[in-house]
């Protein structure tokens, strides 16, 4: 994987740290427009390619870090359970957490 995909994927993970640290049970992102907005604010010049190792390696991460069964990816909203009750999140990547 490229350096400069590499620095991307951890500024989104770090990213993700703090907006736990803020509390919540959740975090909901389009992370596909997050990546996509991250490269170019860095001026990193990317192909489709990139774009999805990089969302796998973000997907990877997560799931090592907050385990898989709380990492829910590969649609545009997700229905999970949350306190007991079924809510549709609208965002492309949700990560849970305390469960």
């Amino acid at each position: 994987m490229k350096k400069e995909l590499i620095q991307v994927v951890e500024s989104y993970i770090d990213w993700i740290h703090i907006q736990f640290e803020d509390g919540g049970t959740f975090i909901g992102d389009d992370y596909i427009d997050s990546i996509e907005d991250m490269f170019q604010e860095a001026g990193i010049s990317y192909n489709q390619d990139d774009l999805k190792q990089t969302m796998q390696e973000i997907v990877h991460s997560l799931s090592k870090k907050y385990g898989s069964n709380n990492v829910f990816y590969g649609a545009p909203e997700h229905t999970i359970l949350i306190s007991n009750r079924y809510v549709t999140i609208y965002n492309q990547l949700i990560v849970l957490i305390n469960h």
